[in-house]
């Protein structure tokens, strides 16, 4: 028994051993595939996670963003957020009403256009160019040609309405707070339908063919053709502009501070710039990082929510 159990060692011994070999060359192989991506982390750990942590940090001060002086006051600026700050309120308050309108309105328009422009139609290639322009403009650009238009006194809008008999209509659209908010989903509408417009097309040029025969050959009209073929097809595409819609309207700041600045009267301040307000312009960095904490966590909980809920949809 002593000698059978001593005979594998022995043959094991006996192996010859390669100095500087490496016994397990699949784990180097891993470790070299982990180099590659190194870089994205350090940018990411640097450019990313470290602003975060840092107005974090800045959060639980009372600090002008200036000064040598700062003082830790641990939670207070997420309590007064909670309960003292109105404007907060307020400004979620106009980006969910926002996002409601813009991301649907964009949506449908889109869809309706990519529809339309998938049948028969001459001269696609210049439709697209002209339905996708706005997207690739300066949203300064945007901003300055939409100010004329909206002018109270000498705008295209005003005096269109005056021309076609409807000057009771007129009036200062963006002075007037029941119709500045309005006037700035037009703005993203217009921006951003192209690019609505154009993943629908991508989505629409994937459904077969036979499909559509199919379904004609069935009976179905045009009507029931895009309620049970197509707006079902295209269901990731859905998905895809809702998520991006969604992170859109919460980090939109550019045409808002460009056409209104958030007025008048708070009707159109947004959480992004009432935290540039708060943190550039009344020099209260530690409350302007709560509020940016504030607005992260809100964008965590909204992916996440529409990620579970697609995966809900899919698996039922």
């Amino acid at each position: 028994m002593t000698r059978t159990t001593l005979q594998p060692l022995e043959a094991e011994v006996s192996q010859p051993m390669t100095v500087g070999t490496n016994p397990n060359p699949k784990r180097r192989i891993i470790w070299t595939n982990y180099l590659y991506i190194v870089p994205i982390l350090v940018f990411a750990a640097v450019f990313f996670y470290y602003p975060i942590g840092y107005s974090a940090g800045v959060s639980t001060l009372d600090w002008n963003g200036v000064s040598a002086k700062r003082e830790n006051i641990g939670l207070q600026n997420y309590q007064d957020i909670f309960t003292r700050d109105l404007i907060v309120r307020r400004a979620l308050g106009n980006q969910l009403l926002f996002g409601a309108v813009v991301i649907i309105g964009q949506m449908v328009l889109g869809l309706t256009m990519a529809i339309l422009l998938k049948s028969r139609a001459r001269l696609k290639t210049l439709y697209k160019v002209i339905f996708f322009l706005p997207v690739v403009l300066s949203s300064t650009v945007a901003a300055y040609v939409f100010r004329r238009i909206y002018d109270g006194n000498t705008g295209e809008l005003n005096q269109m309405l005056r021309a076609v008999g409807l000057a009771p209509v007129a009036h200062a659209w963006l002075a007037d707070p029941n119709t500045a908010l309005i006037a700035l989903m037009v703005i993203n509408m217009w921006q951003w339908t192209g690019f609505s417009f154009m993943m629908y097309y991508a989505g629409l040029t994937q459904i077969d063919e036979e499909i559509y025969e199919a379904a004609r050959i069935d009976g179905a009209n045009f009507f029931q053709i895009i309620t049970r073929i197509v707006i079902p097809l295209l269901r990731s595409t859905h998905f895809s502009l809702i998520v991006l819609g969604v992170i859109g309207v919460l980090k939109t700041f550019d045409i808002v501070f460009l056409v209104t600045q958030g007025g008048p009267a708070r009707s159109t301040e947004f959480l992004s710039t009432y935290i540039f307000k708060r943190g550039l312009l009344e020099f209260d960095a530690g409350y302007a990082s709560a509020l940016a904490i504030l607005m992260i966590i809100l964008a965590l909980i909204l992916t996440v929510f529409q990620l579970r809920s697609y995966a809900t949809s899919r698996r039922g």
